[in-house]
């Protein structure tokens, strides 16, 4: 079964940014030749927050994809609960936006809680997590093409039908929207590079970590080849103010109304054009919080552990006045290292 970790990693840091570098129309950093090569053979770590099971929660899904195969999938969904642990930040400003009595919880983080209430309230046999690992199971290595009939078989089984019989190991009524979601993030997710590998078995590796201040939580997915990094991504999610933010899915649903009012809870990747516009007024930023993402990540990619510590320990040792982008291309993060620690603690998971 996979499982997913939460990680404290201690750092405190504001919204200030290191000297900027110069925003253009395209990225602002290059990937090396072993990212490139791989990306022209196909093979992408890609993410995408979705909606596949009611108006309470919201899916988060990851999905490495090799051209038009699916060669590995973690699915994941965050909802309000009573008296489940919360994900990162929950003691601290992000937490503050609780309504009283409840938390925001990875359901994969309380699988064992969450599949007791499941069985509970509608006599469920299988736990959570592994009816998540055995859709993930049923699209590995499969064509998109592939996964479209098994999604057409599934909701042709009717309200009779045995879900366990399309996908072995399976129960969710929901098991269809799942596999829909892993075929949309891997068809429109966003992208993110990975390394040139010849291993033949790839499996995303996902933590919980708090890499920002407190005010926010990050998703990390690492995949490991040994102990090189060949692909990552990281988001983080934020409570903000005003009209201009598209929110995480369900945010005008069940799941939004535990939103204090005036505020919405989003996805900073997917939201990063507000996100950047809100950096830029506060800390003079000039580099878009996407980009600045990729950058750290694309610097983490195709390295082995040992070089991403030595990297993350060049970070801190740049001092106040110091520019992160001598030694990450392209970033301007004050956070840097915070955020290579979590790819780091990620690829150890």
């Amino acid at each position: 079964m996979k499982k997913i970790k939460l990680v404290g990693l201690g750092l405190v840091a504001s919204l200030s940014l290191a000297a900027p570098a110069v925003l253009s129309g395209v990225s602002v950093f290059d990937y090396s030749p072993a990212i490139v090569q791989a990306q022209e053979a196909g093979l992408e770590l890609k993410v995408a927050y979705l909606a596949a099971h009611g108006d309470k929660s919201f899916t988060t899904v990851a999905v490495l994809v090799n051209g038009d195969v699916i060669v590995d999938s973690l699915i994941d969904e965050f909802q309000y609960s009573e008296g489940y642990e919360g994900v990162p930040n929950t003691d601290g400003g992000f937490g503050e936006n609780f309504p009283e009595g409840l938390v925001l919880a990875s359901k994969r983080v309380n699988s064992e809680a969450y599949s007791a209430a499941m069985a509970e309230k509608a006599g469920s046999t299988v736990a959570y997590a592994d009816n998540l690992d055995a859709i993930s199971a049923a699209v590995q290595g499969k064509t998109f093409e592939e996964v479209e009939a098994l999604i057409a078989e599934l909701e042709g089984l009717g309200e009779d039908g045995n879900v366990a019989d399309v996908v072995s190991g399976a129960t969710l009524a929901d098991t269809a929207g799942y596999v829909s979601a892993i075929l949309e993030a891997a068809q429109t997710g966003i992208a993110f590079p990975a390394a040139a590998t010849e291993a033949t078995e790839l499996e995303i590796q996902q933590v919980l970590a708090a890499p920002h201040g407190d005010k926010s939580f990050a998703i990390v997915n690492v995949v490991t080849d040994g102990d090189v990094v060949v692909a990552a991504s990281l988001d983080e999610f934020q409570f903000v103010t005003g009209d201009n933010w598209t929110g995480v899915p369900n945010s005008e649903g069940a799941f939004g109304e535990n939103f204090p009012a005036d505020t919405i809870l989003v996805s900073k990747l997917a939201d990063s054009e507000g996100y950047s516009a809100m950096m830029t007024e506060k800390a003079g930023s000039t580099v878009t919080y996407v980009d600045n993402l990729k950058a750290v990540v694309a610097s983490a990619v195709g390295k082995t552990t040992e070089e991403i510590s030595a990297t993350i320990e060049e970070l801190n040792g740049l001092g106040e006045d110091g520019n992160v982008a001598d030694v990450v291309s392209g970033a301007t993060l004050a956070d840097a290292a915070g955020y290579l620690q979590a790819i780091l603690d990620a690829a150890a998971n």
